[in-house]
């Protein structure tokens, strides 16, 4: 009875313990990172919409800038408006960019969305990993 009691135990903490261990790279982490700068076409961020988005329109054409949780967004009260200039940075997916941050100069506002290795932020916020 000891004996089952000190192995539930240990699982116990073992299972804890996940929560600790840094996430893995996301797939786009070897993608090539890019930057660019454009003005903000269309706003794609509702909820039940899917993944928030932006499109942006640069000398390149319009790319879709792929932004992350809509909580966390709302988190951070971003909130871009059509006809803003943007800069963004982050991992050219086939046609798409999965943002590592977007800057709007006008609106004095810039959000960190991954980290470095495209790891999202808000994966590492409350309840997830976190460096410290």
């Amino acid at each position: 009875m000891i004996f089952t009691r000190l192995v539930f135990i240990a699982g116990c903490h073992a299972v804890a313990g996940f929560g600790q261990m840094p996430p893995s790279q996301p797939p786009w982490a070897k993608s090539p990172k890019v930057e660019i700068k454009g003005t903000i076409e269309r706003v794609q961020i509702s909820q039940g919409q899917g993944m928030p988005y932006l499109e942006l329109k640069s000398e390149k054409g319009i790319q879709r800038v792929m932004l992350g949780s809509m909580r966390y967004l709302m988190e951070q009260n971003f909130n871009p408006k059509a006809g803003s200039i943007a800069t963004v940075k982050g991992f050219l997916v086939n046609d798409s960019i999965i943002a590592q941050s977007v800057s709007i100069p006008a609106e004095k506002v810039t959000i960190q969305l991954r980290d470095e290795n495209g790891v999202p932020l808000w994966r590492m916020g409350r309840y997830g990993w976190k460096e410290k």
